[in-house]
């Protein structure tokens, strides 16, 4: 395993080199002598001390103020749910007794609001809406839920609370969730379903594809699609496709077309580790995402690698760069897993959601 991951680190480093002289890559913005300016990690902000449990899901509203779903004293583990069931169990029934949404100043990190107690169970995907609606799914309740602006009781619910199902009225582990602008919405059922279920603004289901990876895996199978994101402007929407280690992009169909067919592939499979979280910027017009490779630095034949947490790519599939990596300060703190992220609208400021060490990064562009 180490000399697989090793070696995979290695073969990052020169991907790196040759897509940079791609010139595909150089509609990318950040670029000095060709090469990527990778964002540096803003030291003086910081989440920590303020209760906040693994962290899910990440995203900013208009205002730049930087949402975070987490789960407090509650993390999923093999006593979750019941023994061979997607049910919880008894003790996970009970809802988290402490806020696990909460409002940050996107400069310091520290809390600004909050609100979500005693009602998740097993909180995972959060995103905001162009009208800064506040988009989650709870994993434990297979429900997905929509808060409006400023509210802490959702209008709109989808999903029948604690039971598991694969047909139109029923989730099982929803994962994420992404928004349009015309107000239809895509559902990433992805735990147990393996698909993407497409909703009108009134929660009607429009279409839905994909299918459980069996022997060999096509651009339609889904091994836990775990992160969901849209191009609207290429009218796509694209699926981190996490145990299957890539991501790839489909119709969205909301300038015409058939929804769900295959369009590309934008992370090319075990190029960037397992794929958590892809995050479209729009400023940069490219995607951001989480790959895991290794949760802590890689010590192989005497030479120690810091594997990188977070990735860029271009709407092509190229990739752009690696950064964000688990540096000797970052390790101290443990594991780390970035399970969500997420930018500024200006591409500048970026966010990372660490699921293991409980807390937020924030990256820049910004001269510091």
């Amino acid at each position: 395993m180490f000399l697989k991951t090793f070696i995979q680190l290695c073969l990052t480093s020169v991907v790196l080199g040759s897509v940079i002289n791609n010139p595909n890559v150089r509609v990318f913005k950040r670029v000095v002598d060709q090469q990527p300016i990778l964002p540096v990690e803003v030291t003086n902000f910081s989440t920590d001390g303020q209760g906040i449990g693994p962290v899910t899901g990440i995203d900013l509203d208009s205002n730049g103020d930087l949402f975070v779903f987490h789960s407090g004293d509650r993390s999923w583990n093999a006593s979750t749910f019941k023994r061979g069931s997607n049910v919880l169990s008894n003790a996970a029934l009970v809802p988290i007794n402490q806020d696990t949404i909460y409002r940050v100043d996107p400069n310091t990190g520290r809390r600004l609001s909050s609100f979500g107690k005693d009602f998740f169970n097993m909180p995972h995907g959060l995103k905001i809406d162009s009208q800064d609606n506040i988009w989650v799914t709870d994993a434990g309740r297979h429900q997905v839920f929509r808060f409006k602006k400023g509210a802490t009781t959702p209008d709109l619910e989808l999903g029948v609370k604690f039971v598991p199902g694969s047909d139109d009225k029923h989730f099982c582990k929803p994962a994420d969730v992404a928004i349009a602008s015309s107000g239809e919405f895509f559902v990433a059922d992805g735990y147990c379903n393996s698909r993407i279920i497409k909703f009108s603004s009134s929660g009607q289901v429009i279409s839905k594809w994909g299918v459980p990876l069996n022997r060999a895996v096509s651009p339609y199978t889904l091994n836990i699609a775990h992160s969901i994101t849209l191009v609207e402007e290429l009218d796509l929407v694209c699926v981190a496709d996490r145990e299957s280690s890539r991501a790839n992009c489909y119709n969205a169909g909301l300038k015409g077309g058939t929804t769900g067919i295959f369009n590309r592939t934008i992370i090319p499979q075990n190029q960037a580790g397992k794929i958590y979280a892809v995050y479209y910027s729009k400023a940069d017009r490219a995607i951001i995402a989480a790959g895991v490779t290794s949760q802590t630095p890689i010590s192989y034949w005497g030479r120690v690698t810091y594997p990188p947490r977070a990735y860029t790519y271009s709407l092509t599939g190229q990739q752009i760069m690696a950064w964000a990596h688990i540096t000797p300060t970052i390790a101290k703190y443990g594991e780390s897993l970035i399970h969500d992220l997420c930018t500024s609208p200006d591409g500048q400021d970026l966010f990372l959601a660490d699921l293991d060490q409980h807390r937020v990064y924030k990256y820049t562009y910004r001269v510091q």
